[in-house]
């Protein structure tokens, strides 16, 4: 039994180490480099179209919408946008007047996860 048990819990470890870090540990990791950038975008500024790297994380648009700021990962075909919301002031509500449907979900503090639905 024991000649099973030390192969196994070797490809079980490589496994693991292969698949990389969670999301939730990506963004842990992260949330403070984000938090540093989110303080500092501007009212009605869209990051420029080029991917930016912060934390563990390649963003493809960081921008300010009123009180939140958001952080919108790399979109892959057919998937509508995503991302997280900074929102200091409290949970995020969607815009009736906006096309696209918005859900959030709290992760930590002032975060959520962001999704667009069209």
């Amino acid at each position: 039994m024991r000649w099973i048990v030390i192969p196994l819990t070797g490809i079980v470890l490589i496994t693991l180490t292969a698949c990389g870090a969670s999301e939730e540990e990506r963004f842990a990791r992260s949330a403070e480099s984000m938090e540093q950038v989110a303080r500092t975008v501007k009212a009605d500024t869209k990051s420029a179209d080029e991917p930016r790297q912060i934390g563990l994380f390649e963003f493809t648009s960081i921008y300010r919408y009123e009180d939140l700021v958001y952080f919108q990962l790399s979109p892959r075909a057919g998937v509508d946008p995503y991302g997280y919301v900074w929102s200091p002031k409290g949970e995020p509500v969607d815009s009736p007047d906006d096309a696209a449907a918005q859900s959030f979900e709290h992760v930590q503090g002032p975060w959520y996860r962001w999704s667009e639905s069209w």
